[in-house]
């Protein structure tokens, strides 16, 4: 068994005419396990956001109501507190957070499904209404539903 978990593949040599080839094209050698599993280096300061000066949206105040800049950083600077707070666990442990319950007209919104029950009971109860409602009295003029009614 020991032989079986000491399994290992040894990449043979590169033929001599494809080491040429390459050399001549200038072909580079892509990424290997090995180069994969290296820890890339941290960029500094580049945590993906867009809160370099160069790279801020322009703001315009156009009337009296509109966002002024330092109210936009302001806001900015609340939502990244707010998401800090969300985000960090408390004491390593994670938290799980019950989904908040929908009320039970959004449940079934658009939802319409029937059983053959249904509409059996749907089936009977038009037809006690169509005898109890207006009859006529020559059958033979509808070309439909003249068995029905017998039952």
């Amino acid at each position: 068994m020991s032989k079986k978990s000491n399994v290992s593949w040894v990449k043979p040599s590169e033929p001599s005419f494809l080491k040429k080839f390459k050399t001549d094209v200038g072909y580079r050698e892509g990424p290997t396990v090995d180069t994969k599993r290296q820890e890339l280096p941290n960029l500094d300061g580049d945590s993906g956001d867009s809160d370099r000066e160069d790279e801020m949206p322009q703001v315009v105040v156009l009337k009296e109501g509109d966002l002024s800049a330092e109210e936009v950083t302001h806001i900015k600077k609340d939502q990244k507190d707010a998401k800090k707070d969300e985000d960090q666990p408390t004491e390593g442990k994670i938290v799980f957070k019950k989904p908040e319950k929908r009320a039970s007209s959004d449940k079934f919104q658009g939802i319409s499904a029937s059983s053959s029950k249904k509409k059996k009971q749907q089936q009977e109860e038009d037809k006690k209404e169509a005898k109890s409602g207006v009859k006529v009295k020559n059958k033979s003029l509808l070309s439909f539903g003249g068995e029905e009614e017998e039952d």
